[in-house]
């Protein structure tokens, strides 16, 4: 069992290709470091313009009194008691302006640190 161990060991260091049937001993190290520094400044701004036009108009008529219907041997008498006709109305005309400005600044700061390692080791006959 010494014998087969040395072997692989001094396989590894001799790194010579294995031919069919000899021993071969693969022993592979890998280590990385990663750092990202990152520096986002924002400035937007954002501008929106809103006009509203509007126009309205009512107008009403009623009748107050009253209107009497007598019939006599002249013929047909029609009497107007306290009648008034009355008219009202009302207009509206208007506009609406509006302008908002809406401003986002500032600074994104972010450090990432990544490390890797891993270690593949392999051993066989060919």
């Amino acid at each position: 069992m010494k014998k087969v161990l040395g072997f692989a060991i001094l396989a590894t260091f001799l790194a010579t290709p294995a031919f069919a049937g000899e021993t071969f001993v693969r022993n592979e190290w890998t280590k990385s470091h990663t750092y990202t520094d990152t520096d986002l400044k924002l400035d937007s701004t954002t501008t929106s313009n809103r006009n509203e036009y509007y126009n309205s108009f009512a107008d009403k008529i009623y009748i107050d009194g009253d209107v009497n219907t007598k019939y006599s041997w002249g013929g047909k008498e029609v009497s107007f008691e306290d009648f008034t006709v009355h008219t009202a109305g009302s207009s509206l005309y208007g506009n609406f302006h509006e302008s908002v400005v809406s401003k986002v600044t500032g600074t994104i700061e972010s450090i990432t640190n990544s490390y890797t390692n891993s270690h593949e080791t392999s051993a066989g006959v060919r």
